[in-house]
């Protein structure tokens, strides 16, 4: 019985020093199959440190925005997030604060150029307006092979962290 309480005691103090115990909001947890990592067994990338990344736009309506508006989406693009931690799998596995994951074959990297997206029309995006992450594809350039439930699922907003699946 002892040993079990202690099991347990210890179980929970490893849960609240997780790296992803420690985030902040804006702070982005990549982990699974990378090589890159500074962070127990994942790599943490404070808001500091994304906006340190070189960045890139996507312009687009989205179905979550204003009917025919098209945003400037500003972010960094997958390819060079996937670069910097060394990601070697098939799947991202995206998952937001409250908890909702989506995956993402990593072939829609390549095909679409997609977007980790921090700023809408050059604000910083809130939590409450999407934040702090975005997941943007360029809807309006490939609308005919996008617009579909498939893909709506995967503009995942409020991303907070992903791992890298093998699979």
């Amino acid at each position: 019985m002892h040993k079990s309480k202690s099991l347990s005691i210890l179980f929970i103090v490893a849960v609240f020093f997780s790296a992803s115990a420690f985030a902040k909001i804006g702070d982005l947890y990549i982990d699974g199959d990378i090589a890159n990592k500074n962070n127990n067994d994942g790599y943490l990338l404070t808001a500091d440190d994304f906006n340190k990344l070189k960045k890139s736009h996507i312009k687009t309506t989205t179905s979550w925005t204003e009917p025919g508006h098209v945003v400037d989406f500003e972010g960094v693009k997958f390819k060079d997030l996937l670069t910097l931690v060394g990601a070697h799998g098939k799947t991202l596995r995206m998952r937001a604060l409250n908890d909702y994951w989506v995956d993402i074959p990593f072939s829609d990297v390549e095909q679409y150029d997609i977007l980790l997206a921090n700023k809408m029309d050059g604000n910083p995006l809130k939590v409450r307006d999407f934040g702090p992450y975005f997941v943007i594809y360029p809807l309006d350039e490939f609308y005919d092979k996008l617009n579909s439930p498939t893909y709506q699922a995967r503009h995942i907003w409020q991303v907070d962290s992903i791992t890298v699946i093998d699979k």
